[in-house]
């Protein structure tokens, strides 16, 4: 009988591998399903997971785009 800590690090162990598959299947050119509905399922999950609403990651989301953005126009333009 396994005990709750086994399961929690065997957990973490599998998630941490399908984030690494979620990385190579990223870099391919033709995936099956689509990476919109892989996204929105990541965020409900990271939601259930962290406590953050889907709202919030979102948001969270956006500003990365816009930070990210405003990075490469600095450095085009130096």
């Amino acid at each position: 009988m396994t005990n709750v800590k086994d399961e929690h690090k065997k957990a973490r162990f599998d998630i941490a591998n399908l984030l690494g598959w979620f990385e190579c299947e990223l870099q391919k050119e033709t995936n099956t399903g689509s990476p919109v509905d892989a996204l929105r399922e990541l965020i409900r999950a990271l939601a259930l997971f962290s406590g953050i609403s889907e709202k919030q990651i979102k948001e969270s989301l956006e500003d990365l785009i816009h930070t990210n953005d405003e990075t490469k126009n600095e450095r085009t333009s130096k």
